[in-house]
């Protein structure tokens, strides 16, 4: 079985990062995988060598812009064509829209003896609407899709009219290689100055306006005033972070009790992941599947997460951390529970690492994928 994934963006963003592990995972239980992430031009491209660190060399024949583009689609569906002439493959997986057009387009040029099947990874935590586009995209474009959970798995077959088997809900990976339980001496707090005896709050998450950022800073002062120990670390930049980070914490008296380092990337990111008791989770991203929840389970904290989009199936209330209604009060509960009770702290995050090294695995995703994979040939071919 061959697959080319097609990953429309070129920056390491949102679903890329997962789209191209999946790739890269899939070779290891035997599925031959390539990936073409996108680029502003032809030639190299800003993140291909993100893709061989990953263990994958990109395709470069095509530029995949994230957005449609017509003239730029259109080039690209020639050169689609043409490659798979020479590179026929058995599925096409489309990790955003724009690929997912392209490939659609491609397969119609080639005779139907040569049709690969077109697959697609939804990372969206709802449902597109039932508009022209995204009903080419999913009713009649797509042989499978994947999503990542049971109830979109439902909604998506209902809105657009779907044989239950073209569906399949998956769960959320982590590379555990790189996200575990780390001993004190691991993290960030000494270069971050963070009291090695404070209770620590964490958010990872770009700063903007919808990010809720207002509302986390509220409840958090509330807390403050009864627990001495209790710091917040944010990690994110945003073109708004003055306005609305900076600010804020002036706003509510917390130069001393929060810190805003900005962007920590690279080998630095997990150490200073491991600076946090908890983690907060708000609003999920650009990346629905919310994948920074997933990593700071796999190192073993509870999550405080707000019920929206797929955050409820990510993360269990009550036992793998506490999922509310992120208005200032119940947030505020949320905190302070976290924040004074070591005992929940260790159960929750306990139990957040078991489901994490059993649920979220990588090669479980990836037997996951290929399993589909196999059963929709099969259909296609019968």
């Amino acid at each position: 079985m061959r697959v080319l994934h097609l990953v429309s963006n070129h920056k390491l963003t949102g679903p890329v990062d997962p789209a191209i592990r999946l790739a890269r995972s899939l070779n290891d239980v035997g599925v031959d995988s390539c990936v073409a992430v996108g680029r502003l031009r032809l030639g190299p491209g800003p993140i291909d060598d993100a893709v061989r660190d990953r263990g994958l060399e990109p395709v470069t024949e095509f530029c995949l812009s994230k957005h449609r583009r017509p003239f730029a689609n259109r080039r690209d569906v020639l050169r689609l064509t043409a490659y798979l002439r020479d590179h026929p493959v058995d599925i096409l997986h489309a990790h955003l829209d724009n690929a997912q057009r392209i490939a659609l387009r491609a397969r119609r040029s080639l005779p139907p003896a040569e049709h690969p099947l077109v697959v697609r990874t939804l990372y969206d935590g709802e449902i597109p609407e039932l508009t022209r586009d995204m009903r080419r995209l999913f009713h009649s474009g797509a042989d499978g899709v994947f999503v990542f959970a049971e109830r979109l798995r439902a909604q998506l077959a209902e809105r657009f009219s779907l044989d239950g088997e073209r569906t399949v809900a998956i769960a959320g990976s982590v590379a555990t290689d790189v996200f575990y339980p780390r001993a004190p001496s691991e993290n960030l707090r000494r270069q971050l100055e963070l009291p090695e005896d404070a209770v620590v709050a964490g958010i990872v998450a770009r700063i903007q306006t919808h990010r809720r950022y207002e509302v986390l800073l509220d409840a958090f002062q509330r807390v403050t005033t009864k627990v001495p120990n209790l710091y917040l670390l944010v990690l994110g930049r945003g073109t708004k972070a003055k306005e609305i980070a900076h600010a804020g914490v002036e706003r509510f008296g917390l130069e001393d009790r929060v810190r805003l380092p900005g962007y920590i990337g690279g080998d630095d990111y997990p150490r200073a992941l491991a600076c946090f008791d908890f983690k907060i989770f708000l609003v999920p991203g650009s990346d629905g599947t919310c994948r920074a929840v997933r990593e700071a389970m796999a190192m073993g904290m509870p999550i405080i997460a707000a019920r929206r989009g797929l955050l409820p199936a990510i993360v269990r209330d009550e036992q793998d951390g506490l999922v509310v209604v992120d208005d200032v009060e119940r947030l505020r509960q949320a905190i302070e529970r976290l924040a004074t009770d070591d005992e929940l702290r260790h159960r929750l995050g306990q139990s957040a690492l078991e489901r994490a090294q059993s649920e979220f695995l990588q090669e479980r995703q990836a037997q996951r994928v290929k399993t589909a994979y196999e059963s929709w040939l099969k259909r296609d071919k019968s």
